[in-house]
């Protein structure tokens, strides 16, 4: 199982049993950390006083009711995990702190499943990846796993790590090497039944499995290339750390089929990485 360290995903979702009655009015994001994680939920406005007071509310509640009950494995390692709420300027946060490697294991699986969970919008949050400009999203594969990504607008290609193809036991295809911006990279090629971010789905697409030092440096599962991002508008808001995914046809292209990985020039050799 691969735990993410880094802080750094951020995503519309429908908490368990919760702010439901919210969802138009707030915004809700899920944290991963070292130490385990976080769900933040927000009113939208600034000014909305009503809601943040709401979302308060409804976060103080689950804290005593649900969440500590949220998985077999959160109940089992109980007294490793120690919960936290906290207030923010539009609404609050819930910090889940594990105190060894299998609450660490458990809380952060409970929080893919929130991921997993993401309303089928055309909007998703982002979270910076540390200190840097560079900008990670929840990407959905196969319906069945949802993985952190580098949005990377200048890949040509996109990567998924190996230890999140063998979980989802993809099969694996044809062998090539691939030219990245530090020399030449091992990739099987492997095809999704389905990639998809926010509502913005692809069908039946080939795509690159490898382990790029890029990739174990961010603690990303992937890189989400153009090969996918040229099939939708997307607008980067950075501001309100918000990406827009919007198919162009959103009546014909709610699952567009894609297989077009280009066949090496020569060698078995093709470009993958600007």
């Amino acid at each position: 199982m691969k735990l993410l360290s880094a802080t750094g995903v951020a995503v519309f979702l429908t908490l368990v049993g919760s702010l439901n009655a919210l969802a138009d009015m707030s915004l809700k994001r899920i944290r991963f950390e070292a130490d385990g994680g976080a769900i933040e939920v927000e009113a939208k406005r600034v000014n909305d006083t009503r809601t943040r007071d709401a979302v308060r509310q409804r976060l103080r509640h689950d804290l005593r009711e649900q969440f500590p009950s949220a998985t077999p494995a959160m109940q089992e390692h109980r007294n490793r995990i120690k919960y936290k709420y906290q207030e923010t300027t539009r609404g609050g946060r819930i910090r889940i702190i594990a105190k060894d490697h299998a609450a660490l294991a458990a809380v952060q699986e409970f929080l893919r499943s929130q991921m997993t969970q993401a309303v089928k919008a055309k909007a998703v949050t982002f979270n910076f990846i540390g200190e840097t400009s560079l900008v990670s999203l929840p990407v959905t594969i196969n319906d069945r796993g949802t993985f952190l990504f580098l949005l990377d607008t200048g890949a040509s290609r996109t990567i998924l790590s190996s230890a999140a193809a063998d979980r989802l036991a993809i099969p694996k295809g044809r062998n090539m090497t691939m030219l990245t911006a530090s020399g030449g990279l091992a990739v099987s090629l492997r095809t999704l039944e389905s990639l998809q971010v926010a509502n913005a789905r692809l069908s039946d697409v080939e795509i690159g499995v490898a382990d790029p030092p890029l990739m174990r440096a961010l603690h990303v599962d992937g890189i989400l290339g153009s090969d996918y991002l040229r099939r939708f508008k997307v607008t980067i808001d950075y501001d309100n750390e918000v990406v827009d995914i919007e198919p162009y046809d959103e009546v014909d292209s709610v699952s567009i089929h894609v297989n077009d990985f280009e066949e090496p020039d020569s060698g078995g050799v093709t470009s993958l990485i600007r």
